[in-house]
């Protein structure tokens, strides 16, 4: 009689395309037409195709929070991160690395709406506690081309994004593919000693030689050597059509991780639709060297701040080292604390993101490559000329930015454990002009999803990175 019954709604193929889901409350992974396939994960990690029918193959509802994971031909892994807003409740507010709590309301489609129809930008918003006060929509998922980018912005709204579930790893020799992307720095630091050539896991690499496409996947050796401008030079160059993923780069921008993006990650994860203020156990493992391998992707240690593990490659590949991401003491490790979080936030390799101070130092011009130049929605650039990562983090055109777990998550530029959870905390400076995150293996109650490091932008043994998807 002119529409359609409940019944024959319910078997309509749902479109996965970011739109506003009314079973979950929260917007539907962006995935048609993407190259990405919507995963559910096995025990024992395999996964299969979700019947494309429903919507119970992924939550966000603060009990299970099974966030949407998807899969790329190649196999390498992606995690849903939706469009959301926040509000920080500080334990001390005198001290802000005293921790606090993080309240997140999930926005419909690229509204300010929560699931309610109310613009949750409003100073007289009431959320879901009762409490009165407006939430601060996170801007990774907002348009700052008018604004300059203050915040790590992209250049539209968007209605969520996909983060490489690890960091990036090694593909296996055999199935290794050549990206477009030469190398164009071919030292580094390796222990306490600077080298002019280094080998990597494939062997020696000269400059030029191309750079082969990382794997995401768990197991694998985190991918190091490789400097801050070739990170984002590869990273931008994952939807090309001979690279192994086969995403659709007429619909998929790729690019390095953004501090912005970094802090979307670390604000869930803290909320309840995430760890609820626990925190994420360290992946401790290391190879020491082995292959001038240094970390493995998908870990978890014993404790939070567990001491650094140390194996071997063999070892792994035969899964004889406790602690792998399916297991209950890998989740752990997990941003959702089980299998469908983001895993190598804390620990692992520590991982470059898309950051810098401004460009006024010989690091910069020798090592930044294609992240010369002003802010746009691939990289962020912080005020500041001094020598003294302090008097830098305090520059009056950074201490309000928002979004980053960076500010409003630490207390201090310049201390070792002045962020949420006793995590480090040093900013960008003249002789170090590049931010690393999640700090590494070897770091104990120091590494975590909140600290933020620096670093000189060269290749180094122990730093890696990791890709972010948005869907255009």
């Amino acid at each position: 009689m002119g529409g359609n019954t409940g019944e024959e709604e319910d078997e309509k193929e749902i479109a996965l395309d970011g739109s506003w889901s009314s079973a979950n409350k929260v917007n539907k992974p962006n995935l048609e037409n993407t190259g990405l396939q919507p995963v559910i994960i096995n025990a024992d990690g395999t996964t299969y195709t979700p019947n494309s029918k429903t919507e119970n193959w992924y939550s966000y509802d603060g009990v299970e929070n099974n966030w949407a994971n998807a899969k790329t031909a190649d196999g390498s892994m992606w995690v849903w991160i939706p469009r959301y807003a926040y509000k920080i409740t500080y334990n001390d507010a005198s001290d802000k690395s005293q921790g606090g709590t993080i309240d997140v309301v999930f926005l419909q489609g690229t509204s300010n709406l929560d699931k309610d129809g109310k613009d949750v930008t409003k100073a007289s918003y009431v959320d879901e506690k009762g409490a009165t006060g407006a939430y601060i929509v996170h801007p990774a998922f907002e348009d700052g081309s008018s604004t300059g980018y203050p915040n790590g912005e992209w250049n539209k709204k968007i209605e969520g994004i996909w983060v490489a579930k690890f960091e990036a790893g090694y593909q296996e020799a055999d199935k290794a593919i050549d990206s477009n992307v030469g190398y164009s720095v071919t030292y580094g630091y390796y222990g306490t000693n600077t080298g002019d050539i280094q080998n990597n896991y494939y062997g020696e690499i000269q400059q030029g030689t191309k750079i082969k496409y990382p794997t995401f996947t768990a197991s694998k050796p985190s991918m190091n050597y490789i400097g801050i401008s070739d990170s984002y030079d590869l990273c931008k160059d994952l939807t090309s059509t001979n690279a192994p993923y086969k995403l659709n780069g007429n619909k998929v921008d790729s690019h390095l991780t953004k501090n912005s993006e970094w802090g979307a990650v670390a604000y869930l994860t803290h909320s309840k639709y995430g760890r609820n203020g626990q925190e994420v156990t360290i992946n401790n493992i290391t190879v020491n060297g082995e292959n001038t391998v240094c970390a493995v992707t998908g870990y978890g240690g014993e404790s939070v701040s567990a001491s650094q593990l140390v194996t071997n490659l063999t070892a792994i590949k035969n899964n004889q080292v406790a602690g792998s991401w399916t297991t209950a003491q890998g989740q752990k490790a997990s941003s959702t604390g089980n299998v469908y979080g983001i895993y190598d936030l804390s620990g692992g390799a520590v991982e470059w993101t898309a950051g810098y101070i401004t460009p006024d130092s010989e690091k910069y011009q020798v090592y930044g490559g294609s992240l010369k130049g002003e802010s746009n929605q691939y990289k962020s650039k912080y005020e500041g000329i001094s020598e003294t990562s302090e008097a830098n983090y305090s520059n009056e055109g950074n201490i309000n930015r928002k979004g980053e777990a960076i500010w409003e998550t630490s207390d201090s530029g310049s201390n070792n454990s002045c962020s949420w959870n006793g995590d480090y905390s040093y900013f960008v400076n003249l002789d170090c002009p590049f931010f690393v995150r999640g700090l590494g293996w070897d770091n104990t109650s120091s590494t975590g999803v909140f600290g933020f490091d620096v670093s000189s932008g060269f290749s180094v043994l122990f730093v890696g990175y990791r890709p972010v998807l948005v869907i255009e």
